[in-house]
């Protein structure tokens, strides 16, 4: 710590100066959308400990209401090289989202996977459950959430 992070073209850099809560994958058919791929894979930190520290003129936002949990999201990616870099509002204000692959010196060791997959309800059949991750049908705390 502190961690780094880009966007594809390098126009924008941001550092976290927290520890993360958690690594999540999201299987959720609207980050699904939103990345283009068959899930996210998210490193959580506290709230407000990402600074933008190169290309603050190059970032974009899309206030995104549209989730399940009912939690909206601002999304935030770079307007010159589209790439998601982090989402603010995640737990309803408390928590924010980086993209695993947006942070350049965070790591690929074991200490560095996913503990939890959220959504699994909605995971592309050829995906397999991360060994070890819980697995969580929504998101905890939710009527219909069921372990799996």
């Amino acid at each position: 710590m502190p961690f780094h992070g880009t966007c594809l073209c390098g126009g924008i850099t941001f550092r976290v100066d927290q520890e993360p809560v958690v690594i999540s994958c999201f299987h959720c058919s609207n980050c699904k959308q939103y990345t283009g791929t068959v899930f996210t894979t998210n490193v959580v930190f506290p709230a407000e400990s990402v600074t933008v520290t190169k290309g603050q003129d190059l970032t974009s936002s899309y206030q995104d209401a549209a989730q399940d949990s009912g939690n909206a999201l601002k999304r935030i990616f770079c307007s010159r090289c589209g790439s998601p870099l982090y989402n603010q509002g995640g737990d309803f204000g408390r928590t924010l989202a980086v993209f695993y692959s947006a942070l350049t010196d965070f790591g690929t060791g074991e200490d560095k996977k996913p503990q939890v997959e959220f959504y699994t309800k909605d995971r592309t059949p050829w995906v397999h459950p991360i060994e070890g991750a819980e697995q969580a049908r929504t998101k905890p705390g939710r009527a219909d959430d069921k372990q799996v």
